[in-house]
């Protein structure tokens, strides 16, 4: 180990980590170059997505090449503190040569010693690292004090291996899934597919209707329209717009960075229920991702309890024998106490703010479909009507 110049030990003596020192098209090309590249990584991602936040760049450097990178996400009030969040990196596989452990490690080191230690801020990671494939790296995190969040449930997703042929994919679709796709493929569904604004906001209009049919509310679809129109040609979004007799019925749209692909939308009208347009846009995607390089394609998210038939749904596209992935969660390393103080204190308040607004929603619910008691009848009164219901009743005609 030895010490570089931001104050931090690293392991790799032949590292050297750059901070800050690209541009927008300097870190794409580095992008570029990593396996585990994914849009929450992204230039475009981190600036419209999050938008009044700057963004900060990390670099480790070895023999002039990056072998491991990472955006980080800075919210600050100057003077007092703030926090420095990470979304789904660091990125540390750089491309054809799997993971760097040794990368990944110095990364780790220099984002504390830099946005913890230097600065003042709350760092907080989420690291896009499989239970499965994590423990060296929740070690790791340990060692550098980094804890994790109990309270934020982690990332739970089912990845549908791509490295078959097509034959061989299909074949490992679950029975049902393989049914609902032969179906699909029968009632003359048009399927048309690109990256232009249209297609997408087409189909951001089936995910506000798709969300108010089913009675929730997600994200806001039209935020990565938005990235999309701002990311390089090379890297823009693919959508795919299922047509039944001419008109729009579902719709999907992913994602691929480095070697996974990602469903970032989906959604159906009832009308798309009814002729399977789900099955026949997400197997048109799969075999996109899979003809542009993609080895994986994430589904993006399950969740057996709340969604249970999109969590079936995603379980068959998975394969035969699918796998849930879940990841290593949140972590956090302090900070200063005033950064502490500022970002809980901070995020306390929204959530009970949002909770008021929820109670009030709901309040105001009832007060639209409320309607006054019907006046209550005395005993004479219900004779009567008692009656009268019998003399309606009545045959009218001849006996």
């Amino acid at each position: 180990m030895y010490t570089d110049a931001l104050g931090g030990d690293v392991l790799c003596p032949a590292s050297s980590v750059e901070i800050d020192r690209v541009d927008r098209s300097g870190w794409y090309a580095i992008l570029d170059g990593f396996d585990d590249a994914n849009i929450f990584q992204t230039w475009d991602y981190g600036r419209i997505a999050h938008a009044g936040r700057e963004l900060s760049h990390l670099v480790v450097r070895r023999d002039g090449r990056p072998v491991a990178a990472v955006q980080v996400l800075l919210r600050r009030v100057p003077g007092i503190g703030g926090l420095a969040l990470v979304m789904w990196g660091p990125m540390w596989h750089p491309r054809g040569q799997g993971p760097d452990h040794t990368a990944l490690l110095t990364a780790l080191h220099a984002l504390k010693a830099e946005y913890a230690d230097r600065r003042g801020l709350l760092l907080r990671l989420l690291p896009h690292v499989s239970q499965a494939d994590g423990e060296a790296v929740t070690a790791a995190l340990g060692t550098l004090g980094m804890k994790p969040r109990e309270e934020k449930a982690p990332y739970r997703t089912f990845v549908t291996d791509l490295t078959a042929d097509e034959a061989g994919l299909r074949s490992n679709l679950s029975h049902h899934w393989r049914r609902g796709l032969n179906k699909a493929e029968r009632m003359g569904i048009e399927v048309v597919e690109g990256s232009h604004a249209d297609l997408l906001e087409t189909i951001d209009d089936i995910f506000v209707e798709t969300q108010r049919r089913k009675g929730f509310k997600a994200y806001d679809s039209r935020t990565f329209t938005r990235i999309n129109e701002a990311l390089p040609p090379r890297r823009k979004m693919r959508a795919f717009l299922a047509l039944h007799e001419g008109r729009p019925v579902a719709g999907v749209v992913v994602s691929l960075f480095g070697t996974t692909g990602q469903m970032q939308n989906s959604a159906t009208l009832e009308a798309g229920l009814r002729v399977n347009a789900a099955y026949l846009l997400q197997w048109r995607a799969l075999l996109w991702i899979k003809a542009n390089g993609g080895l994986r394609y994430d589904l993006h998210g399950v969740n057996a309890q709340t969604n249970p038939g999109v969590y079936q749904f995603k379980r068959g596209l998975a394969g035969k024998h699918p796998v849930e992935t879940v990841h290593i969660g949140t972590f956090e390393s302090p900070g200063t106490l005033p950064s502490r103080l500022l970002v809980h204190g901070g995020e306390s308040m929204r959530a009970l703010a949002g909770r008021w607004k929820s109670r009030a929603g709901e309040f105001a619910n009832r007060l639209r479909n409320w309607k006054p008691p019907q006046a209550t009848h005395g005993p004479a009164e219900e004779m009567d009507t008692a009656d009268t219901a019998t003399l309606a009743k009545a045959p009218t005609g001849p006996a």
